[in-house]
């Protein structure tokens, strides 16, 4: 029986990076996947874009973490030549990083890599993070609180359970090594519901500046995303995943990922004082 080894797509992301170097320390035999050439020698050449990449980075992998183009309307259409790769080189287990509220949307398409895995055969575990705590110490939003000191989103009042991408890393760590959290899906979210008043008065209370929230309206949103470089379609993507926001669907704070990682997640103070810098 082949012992495990592990495929990390997504290697030099926010979240792949992270588990990557986790899985490294426990001691897992482990790649990770790029398209840059020069990642080094534990990376493998690959991009769901490019099908003769696929079978050369499976080989010898028993299990693998997916990462379909979050945000792509086609992203299962990519990712299916790499699904069925994954039959055809006998991997048993997938790790799917999918997004919150998937299992809510048939039509979306992070869903339908979700559902192509369910049916592949090989055993899957579905990871729904909420939005990401790292996106506000990151470009354009970090870059708009330093040059402006405001932060500008179509969310109103909405509040969102921020979450760190450590806390991700983790649980995906923990649904690779064990089998025992095969056929679940995880939903996870920060362990405190915030509303933007109140994240920009925490950033502000840290970096000794006033930071103002600006609720904006769809239409200077769309205009907002588009000078910022986002594509037509890609625009439209964002701001429905807002409209969702709006609605609440990203408000519900942790009730299982804490348990389940047998500690505390991170808080949002936690995080606004690790990254002061960004801002």
């Amino acid at each position: 029986m082949m012992s495990e080894s592990y495929l990390i797509l997504g290697a030099t992301g926010t979240v792949g990076r992270r588990v990557l170097a986790t899985m490294r320390s426990l001691g897992h035999v482990v790649k990770g996947a790029s398209r840059r050439n020069a990642a080094g020698p534990d990376f493998r050449r690959f991009d769901l874009l490019e099908p003769a990449t696929h079978v050369s980075a499976l080989e010898g992998v028993s299990t693998v973490m997916l990462i379909s183009r979050p945000g792509d309307e086609e992203a299962h259409i990519h990712a299916e030549p790499f699904i069925d790769a994954m039959v055809g080189q006998r991997v048993g287990r997938v790790v799917v990083l999918s997004a919150l509220g998937a299992e809510k949307r048939a039509d979306f398409s992070l869903r339908k890599v979700e559902a192509l895995v369910e049916r592949s055969g090989m055993a899957w575990t579905h990871v729904r993070p909420n939005f990401f705590m790292q996106m506000l110490a990151s470009p354009p939003l970090c870059t708009e609180i330093v040059t402006r000191n405001t932060l500008s989103l179509p969310l109103d009042d909405a509040k969102v359970a921020y979450v760190d991408a450590d806390d991700v890393a983790a649980v995906l760590v923990r649904a690779l090594i064990d089998p025992t959290l095969a056929h679940q899906s995880f939903e996870v979210n920060g362990p405190r519901s915030l509303d933007h008043d109140e994240v920009t008065a925490l950033i502000a209370r840290q970096v000794g500046r006033e930071i103002r929230y600006v609720p904006l309206d769809e239409d200077s949103a769309r205009r907002l995303l588009a000078i910022r470089g986002l594509s037509p379609p890609h625009v439209e993507r964002v701001l429905r995943f807002y409209a969702l926001t709006r609605q609440g669907e990203c408000a519900a704070s942790d009730t299982t990922v804490a348990a389940l990682l047998g500690r505390p997640l991170g808080t949002f103070e936690a995080f606004v004082a690790a990254n002061a810098a960004a801002w």
